[in-house]
């Protein structure tokens, strides 16, 4: 099969697609011939050397996709074969085949394209998870999302104002909180522009946030953390602002300088917390999963929401889709058809 197997680390240009032997599966695992994969800023991360949650290479990379279940292995009911799936995984959707856990295959849902449908497991159940199961939302609460114009940004955008909450949406071009004002942003901030603390220190001057979903770190993390009114609770779910190299001391310094932190005693002080969750860890738990993907499914069902999907490439283009992504320049979801 086709297969983008990372070798060594380094640019987008590390990336080639290859063929590899054929995974089989395993008792109780599914094959799904993959047709689309959404791509992750967490694979740009592992393409570089800096996931720690990264197997040992190689590997081939990629962690949701969406395509049919081909085969099963022993224990799976026979009568999934040929259903359309989206599956979300450790590793292994940058291929034409994948193995995966059945609990990993999620139905998808009627009336979806195909890039919808490889668009929705990571980036919304990051969503879902940050803003749900640790930030505990509620509907009289007021939200701030930064990075709102990207995969997980779009979907906490929808997610909590369908909720009932104000949102404030935090992004890095005018064009993309124009478009992201449209999913149900009540207020926007370009934090690239001049002068926008005070802008984000003024629209929080007459109430706080409750919520916070960050993503980006560095300034923005710190300065999200000064809006949050008592109880609040800002919820870490992504660092876009990480860059370092293993052979630069200086840009250790300023990854360090840079990571979401906050210290004891100011959150005693504020009566704030911080939070952070990682999906890949709940992998080994199905029934928190099929929990979590179940009241996810059945809220976005209810409301009608659907996945932003900004670009769509061909698979044999997915060293462009990382540049794409690394440019800061991409909104919504960046899917690869195979």
């Amino acid at each position: 099969m086709k297969a983008v197997l990372l070798r060594r680390h380094g640019g987008p240009g590390v990336l080639r697609v290859e063929q590899v032997a054929d995974p089989v599966p395993g008792p109780g695992q599914v094959l799904v011939r993959v047709e689309a994969v959404g791509v992750n800023y967490a694979e740009v991360l592992s393409r570089k050397g800096l996931y720690g949650w990264a197997p040992k290479r190689p590997y081939v990379l990629g962690m949701e996709a969406a395509g049919r279940i081909q085969a099963v292995g022993v224990g799976v009911d026979p009568s999934r074969l040929g259903e359309r799936v989206m599956v979300g995984a450790k590793q292994g959707a940058y291929a034409e085949l994948m193995a995966v856990g059945e609990a990993q295959a999620l139905p998808a849902p009627e009336g979806w394209s195909l890039e919808e449908q490889a668009a929705f497991p990571v980036n919304w159940a990051t969503a879902w998870v940050g803003l749900v199961e640790l930030g505990r939302l509620r509907p009289a609460d007021r939200v701030l999302v930064t990075a709102a114009g990207g995969g997980v940004g779009t979907a906490a955008v929808q997610l909590a104002s369908r909720f009932g909450c104000e949102v404030l949406a935090l992004a890095g071009s005018d064009a993309k909180l124009e478009r992201v004002r449209t999913l149900g942003a009540a207020s926007t901030l370009n934090y690239r522009a001049a002068g926008w603390r005070a802008g984000l220190g003024e629209l929080c001057r007459a109430r706080g946030v409750d919520v916070a979903l960050e993503m980006v770190g560095g300034d923005v993390f710190r300065a999200v953390t000064d809006t949050l009114v008592p109880f609040g609770r800002v919820v870490v779910s992504g660092y876009a602002e990480l860059d370092y190299t293993l052979w630069n001391p200086a840009s250790w310094w300023r990854a360090w300088r840079g990571m979401p932190r906050m210290g004891l005693m100011r959150m005693l002080e504020r009566s704030n917390g911080m939070l952070s969750a990682h999906l890949g860890y709940l992998l080994a738990d199905p029934p928190l999963m099929a929990r979590v993907f179940g009241e996810l499914s059945t809220f976005v069902a209810h409301h009608g929401l659907r996945p932003q999907v900004g670009h769509v490439l061909p698979f044999d283009r997915v060293a462009d889709a990382h540049r794409l992504m690394e440019s800061r320049e991409s909104y919504g979801k960046i899917v690869l058809l195979m």
